[in-house]
């Protein structure tokens, strides 16, 4: 029973992950499963739902189906989809129904790409890992299918990179992602593409154009590794989150480019030396996306001097990024147990319930930086702006004010019935 959740949430799901990076790129998504996944992520996950057009489809999974196994079925809708909408890509997800039936995704995009002639992904997913778990499969099989085998010519004389793993799961739609591109453009460094939130098919195509690419989230880990494979591209790990970051990062992928320090990172952590049995025992910890969290842990360090920061990786990728006495995983007897001698904590407001009892009374501090793949759409007035040298300050500030989220977003403008006026 460890793996029962009590009182957390859990991440967006792997099948959401792969939406949220494909959802501007003109393509046709399905995901198979029964109807009600696509009210979850169009209305939790995916900001951009309202204001931004895209094919997003469930296959709306029927019990007759599940018992005969009608494969006919999916395939025929697809392809008569496709005759209508004309989309760039076809992509096939599925939840944990079609994995108990042992449906083969991959065979049904090579069939659905025989029949309609376009470029066809099925991608073996489950529901049940996180979207981390589900970028890294588009990353890892689209880059490969849409880069060309010889690297295109660069553009222009200007340092460029490509922003690797950029979606509203880790970004929301806040303006952290502009302010990153504002950090590149004001040290001089050119941004070859954004994959995948303002960016085009045809710019990722053309990535290998770009010096360097920014790894930002875990969630493109696979995107990293497979163009320096391809092109011997190298990639820096990071965020300019605090004024530390942000001096340094610059400095980093100029390194990069030039071959002087190769900041890429091909190690994989064995999970097994993270584990919650050799855990750190009291100090800071900060919990979520490990790129996210390893540049909130450098802000503290650099910036304001804190020692003793362990971070809590609850992702399937964690990038290098781990040290001795953090922890990689997501269960919650874990988490409590990591937090149960902590003396602050950085994390989404939803892990304030797993804090052990009287934690405000021996003056435990708890910074709320809201994760919108974790908490969804619940407090995303309260995300702050994380990319730049003033997020220093909003640290602090968080951490020395105590500010606790007393209502979310949800609460606020839908107001309970038992409030409103009777008819």
């Amino acid at each position: 029973m460890k793996q029962v959740v009590r009182v957390l949430s859990t991440y967006s799901a792997d099948l959401f992950g792969i939406n949220s990076v494909l959802y501007e790129l003109g393509g046709l998504v399905v995901m198979h499963d029964a109807s009600g996944c696509n009210s979850t992520y169009n209305t939790h996950d995916e900001p951009r739902w309202y204001t931004t057009d895209s094919m997003i489809y469930i296959s709306g999974l029927k019990e007759n189906d599940v018992i005969l196994g009608n494969d006919e079925k999916l395939i025929e809708d697809i392809c008569e989809t496709a005759a209508e909408t004309h989309p760039a890509f076809i992509a096939v997800t599925a939840a944990l129904i079609p994995l108990f039936m042992s449906t083969d995704m991959k065979g049904l995009a090579r069939v659905i790409e025989r029949r309609t002639g376009i470029p066809s992904f099925g991608f073996t997913t489950n529901a049940m890992d996180t979207y981390i778990s589900g970028g890294n499969m588009v990353y890892g099989e689209f880059l490969e299918r849409f880069c060309p085998d010889e690297r295109p010519g660069h553009g222009s004389n200007k340092l460029s990179v490509n922003l690797l793993g950029v979606t509203p799961l880790d970004f929301s739609i806040i303006g952290n992602v502009e302010a990153l591109r504002s950090y590149l453009e004001d040290n001089d460094i050119a941004v070859n593409c954004c994959m995948t939130m303002g960016c085009s098919l045809d710019e990722i195509t053309a990535a290998g154009k770009a010096d360097v690419n920014l790894l930002c989230s875990s969630l493109a880990e696979n995107g990293a590794l497979l163009l320096r494979e391809k092109y011997g591209m190298p990639y820096v790990t990071g965020l300019p989150a605090g004024r530390y970051a942000a001096g340094k990062l610059a400095e980093n992928i100029r390194q990069a480019a030039s071959g002087a320090d190769d900041c890429s990172r091909s190690n994989r952590d064995d999970a097994s030396s993270f584990s919650a049995g050799q855990h750190a025992y009291g100090g800071v910890w900060i919990i979520g996306e490990v790129v996210f969290a390893a540049s909130v842990r450098e802000c503290l360090e650099n910036d304001l001097g804190l020692k003793d920061v362990h971070v809590i990786c609850p992702g399937e990728r964690s990038c290098g990024l781990l040290r001795p006495g953090d922890v990689m995983t997501h269960e919650e007897e874990d988490i409590e147990n990591c937090l149960a001698q902590a003396s602050a904590v950085i994390a989404d407001p939803i892990y304030r319930r797993i804090m052990p009892r009287g934690w405000r009374s021996r003056g435990v501090k708890f910074a709320d930086i809201p994760h919108e793949a974790y908490s969804g759409r619940m407090y995303r007035s309260r995300m702050p702006l994380f990319i730049g040298a003033g997020f220093t300050d909003v640290l602090q500030d968080l951490l020395c004010t105590q500010r606790e989220i007393g209502m979310n977003d949800i609460m606020k403008n839908n107001v309970p019935f038992a409030k409103k006026k009777k008819y």
